[in-house]
């Protein structure tokens, strides 16, 4: 499994954690989906980043994937590990608002789902969806979103690496999983061969570092 790094500039980013909180103590986390819009460029994969506006209280400046936390007109939450109904129509919501994009709830492919570590000021339980982007410009809102860009997932990882792109790890951990595709049928056909992997990961302190720790992991 990936153990992921991040140094402490990077997690200034609205994302503070408190390793004081006892896990019992914990409420459960919000429901929230995210999708990922795919699509074969001249060169091979790309997926779409949004940047998140340095204005808001959460997640400022942030590159992400269309995605946010579900809303009563999505549907039920109450079984959300196992049912994700609701959430298909929560990441095909989000994409719209955010990019303008539009696609349908059962073309989306659960790639993993997320829970944020205890600890977190605010945990969501995601799903991430997969979906091939229709061929439409992307309108984002200059509010929430304030830019948009379609890359190679390689390319978003190396932009990560300068510090020109700040990721949190679930964004990290897709892009590294997608830098294995070159095109969209591949990375479908991956997906329909395993089951969307659960994420839970702990965040320990590493020196100067702090690492997100993944099942497998030894720390």
């Amino acid at each position: 499994m990936l153990t992921h790094r991040y140094k402490k500039d990077v997690m200034k980013l609205n994302m503070r954690y408190d390793a004081s909180v006892d896990d019992a103590e914990v409420p459960p986390a919000l429901p929230a989906a995210t999708l990922v819009p795919l699509r074969d460029g001249a060169a091979g994969l790309e997926i779409l980043l949004l940047r998140r506006s340095r204005q808001l209280s959460a997640f400022a400046g942030v590159w992400v994937f269309p995605g946010g936390a579900t809303e009563p007109a999505d549907g039920p939450a109450e079984d959300w590990p196992a049912c994700q109904t609701t959430a298909r129509q929560t990441a095909v919501r989000e994409l719209a608002e955010e990019t303008g994009l539009a696609v349908k709830p059962e073309t989306l492919v659960p790639l993993s789902r997320w829970t944020a570590p205890v600890g977190m000021p605010r945990r969501f339980d995601t799903w991430f969806f997969l979906a091939v982007a229709p061929g439409m410009p992307v309108r984002v809102d200059q509010g929430e979103i304030q830019d948009h860009r379609w890359m190679a997932p390689r390319e978003a990882l190396a932009q990560h690496s300068t510090g020109r792109m700040p990721f949190f790890p679930p964004t990290w951990v897709t892009l590294h999983h997608l830098t294995a595709f070159r095109r969209c049928d591949e990375v479908f056909a991956s997906a329909a061969q395993s089951p969307p992997y659960h994420f839970a990961p702990k965040v320990v302190a590493s020196g100067m570092d702090t690492c997100f720790l993944y099942s497998g992991d030894q720390a």
